[in-house]
């Protein structure tokens, strides 16, 4: 019992400051006067794989915070983590391009909207995952810190190298 609302209160605590910091984020670059840095781990343009910058690095802050807090005494905490992340990293594009087919366009409200509910897909998915015990092996640490460093890797060379491709364009 005492777990779950131990678990509800980082979730909760979690979701807000990572919301909080997505939002933040998004004029961080501008506000940087472009610093090369900041570009490294937020938004340079518009581009809806930028945009993942939001989700992906505050709650990347947050559950390593985490982890040295609790979370090393729970099985598979940062493997529960990565997989939630990236279920709410899948949502953005799906839904933003599902959503835009069907409008023609998007807006701010529902972009923000799209946000927020993958902070929430993240926060949940992972607390189920470790409330189920799905990922209880300590082994698949290891893996989830590869994870992280791959995908921060890939975040940092498609920001100053993107692809040819519709992902990585600021939309018209």
């Amino acid at each position: 019992m005492m777990a779950d609302r131990k678990r509800f209160f980082y979730d909760t605590a979690g979701f807000l400051i990572v919301s909080i910091l997505g939002c933040i984020g998004h004029f961080v670059y501008e506000l940087s006067g472009r610093n090369t840095v900041a570009a490294a781990v937020t938004p340079v343009n518009e581009s809806t794989w930028e945009h993942l910058k939001l989700l992906f690095f505050p709650f990347l802050l947050y559950v390593l915070w985490e982890f040295f807090i609790y979370g090393k005494n729970i099985g598979g905490f940062l493997f529960s983590c990565i997989i939630g992340v990236l279920c709410g990293m899948l949502f953005i594009p799906s839904a933003f391009y599902t959503y835009a087919a069907i409008f023609g366009k998007s807006g701010f409200f529902v972009n923000t909207a799209i946000f927020f509910a993958a902070v929430y897909i993240s926060f949940r998915v992972r607390s189920d995952r470790i409330k189920k015990g799905v990922d209880k092996n300590k082994m698949r640490t290891f893996p989830a810190l590869v994870i992280m460093v791959c995908i921060t890797i890939l975040f940092v060379g498609f920001t100053f190298f993107p692809p040819d491709s519709p992902l990585f364009k600021s939309p018209v």
